[in-house]
């Protein structure tokens, strides 16, 4: 037959948290296995011993047993103090605020502690001491975060049965794709349209970028498909100092639909500038050499 738990441990069923803890302490220095090696009784008593202590030392399991007695000791045992799982959540968010970082509230249904009975046990609860309930928890979502990243928060998962800590929340990060810009890494990829009188001539173009407006020096003769390095305008590195940088590929504009003037001096420009972007190719001839 199961011994008392107080009488396990040599204790008052008054004791307090204190008597409870020094009674555990005594005991398992006598009947610890490290200085009981060979000894089975000794070996088994420890089982009783720390039984007893995971069972009297949590408040929640103390009043089930003091309620209900050895007829659930085993269960408590086990259940006391155990820790609560972790619940998973993913997060949508834009570029701006991965780049940025952002606070989130999130919503998340969840076991919590069983309010009609403080986390020991009732028949609201099914004598679990939690409740499964839709709850708000902020999340606060660093810089630099890419999809697939993870964040922890601690301490806001299910909780544990009567009254074991909770788990933590594993939150999941999902950016969502931009108009403008294609990230890689920490550094940002766009597109820019320029005029062919900024390709020829040069000029400063003003481009997009995630912290407002950017200045890009075109130098003259830029050929379309030039890729030119804005240095920190990416997004910032996750956990760490230094922001990625922004590249911009420029793409000439090629008008259409000109008139019979307009063509005219485009073909007196061709002439003046006696450009022969064909010379290097006109050794090939059917590909002979």
């Amino acid at each position: 037959m199961r011994r008392d738990y107080y009488a396990v441990l040599g204790i008052a069923a008054t004791a307090d948290t204190r008597e409870i803890r020094q009674a555990f302490r005594r005991l398992a220095r006598r009947y610890s296995p490290d200085v009981n090696f060979w000894d089975a009784e000794a070996r088994a008593l420890f089982e009783e011993i720390s039984a007893a202590y995971r069972v009297l030392s949590d408040p929640g399991a103390r009043s089930m047993y003091d309620r209900y007695g050895c007829a659930i000791a085993d269960g408590l045992a086990l259940a006391a103090g155990r820790r609560g799982e972790d619940l998973h959540v993913t997060v949508s968010l834009a570029l701006e605020e991965a780049a940025r970082g952002v606070t989130r509230t999130v919503e998340v249904s969840r076991f919590s502690p069983c309010g009609a009975c403080a986390g020991v046990g009732c028949a609201e609860c099914r004598g679990r001491g939690v409740r499964q309930m839709v709850e708000r928890v902020s999340v606060p979502i660093p810089a630099g975060v890419d999809t697939g990243a993870q964040i922890r928060v601690a301490d806001q998962g299910h909780a544990g049965p009567f009254g074991g800590p909770p788990g933590d929340l594993l939150v999941s990060t999902r950016v969502s794709g931009h108009p403008v810009f294609v990230r890689k890494g920490d550094n940002l990829h766009a597109e820019v349209p320029i005029t062919l009188a900024e390709a020829i001539l040069g000029g400063r173009v003003e481009v997009p970028a995630l912290a407002g407006a950017a200045t890009l020096i075109v130098p003259p003769g830029t050929q379309s498909g030039q890729a030119f390095r804005l240095r920190g305008r990416g997004v910032p590195h996750l956990f760490g100092e230094g922001v990625g940088d922004l590249y911009v590929t420029v793409r000439v504009e090629i008008p259409t639909g000109l008139d019979a003037r307009t063509q005219e001096m485009v073909r007196e420009l061709d002439r003046v500038l006696a450009l022969e972007p064909r010379a290097d190719l006109r050794r090939y001839r059917g590909g002979a050499t």
